[in-house]
């Protein structure tokens, strides 16, 4: 069966129905509408190509082209989606990285996955936990470290920014593709149902009855808690049985970044299950 190849099209005006469609995707309630989100980044969009995603456009800056078509991937973006090449002025209007490779992916997003889809695993996984983070920065570095972690799942809480926000996206350097992201309304009852399943939850606080070095602070599954960048994690989840887990600070900064917390917790999550396998 003889491969069909999508045509090149250019679009020289910001009135084009596809272009505008595309540009309403920097906006989380066009993102729904659509049930698409934008991918920046020649790796990640031929990672995307690569691993079989949905792709409806792969649109490339007029003056790269020459690069595409010489390392020999214009064909196969043809391929997978639409390819669509625009001047630099209307690329622009679609990402405001100062140094852009020049090429983005319009994907599908994800189905939705339940919260239920923990449980149905053989093993049950290790879960984060955002508590109405805000900084897209922070959500997407938590993302892109939990991947590196080898955890797949990330709940996100009611509050939670977007994390097909685009400034989201680049800071997982690729990870949204890899982890699944389970959005909830009621915090305390999926925190219940957690534990109800066997997991132990870990919050970091100031004062707390672990240090985050004492093993005797995790469970054999752990959902780890990150709480809001200004306020911590809210007093409704605070309230809950879980184990608090402090982090020593030996300098003179107050706290920690959410996202720099986080790394370290998830790391240590990994290391007591490896030597407690």
């Amino acid at each position: 069966m003889v491969q069909e190849i999508n045509m090149v099209q250019e679009i020289n005006s910001n009135q084009n129905k596809v272009f505008k469609q595309i540009r309403s995707l920097l906006n989380k309630k066009y993102r729904q509408k659509w049930d698409q989100f934008i991918i920046e980044g020649e790796r990640f969009v031929d990672y995307a190509v690569t691993h079989h995603y949905a792709i409806a456009y792969i649109c490339i800056r007029q003056d790269l082209m020459d690069h595409f078509v010489s390392v020999e991937k214009l064909h196969l973006y043809q391929e997978v989606a639409k390819v669509i090449v625009l001047p630099q002025n209307l690329f622009s209007e679609l990402t405001d990285t100062e140094h852009s490779q020049g090429v983005i992916g319009v994907l599908a997003l994800p189905k939705p996955v339940a919260l239920e889809t923990l449980f149905s695993e053989e093993v049950l996984p290790q879960v984060v936990f955002l508590d109405r983070l805000q900084d897209p920065g922070n959500v997407g570095t938590i993302i892109r470290t939990a991947d590196a972690c080898g955890i797949e799942y990330i709940v996100l809480s009611k509050g939670t920014v977007d994390p097909y926000n685009n400034k989201v996206v680049r800071s997982t350097a690729g990870s949204i593709l890899n982890v699944k992201l389970i959005e909830i309304e009621d915090a305390q009852m999926c925190l219940n149902l957690l534990k109800d399943h066997g997991y132990t939850l870990l919050v970091t606080a100031l004062e707390a009855a672990f240090v985050y070095n004492d093993q005797k602070a995790y469970g054999a599954f752990n959902c780890l808690v990150i709480g809001n960048e200004a306020n911590g994690v809210s007093d409704q989840i605070m309230s809950l049985d879980s184990h608090k887990i402090t982090i020593p600070i030996y300098g003179k900064a107050e706290s920690l970044n959410a996202s720099v917390a986080a790394g370290i917790m998830m790391y240590k999550i990994n290391e007591y299950c490896i030597q407690n396998k």
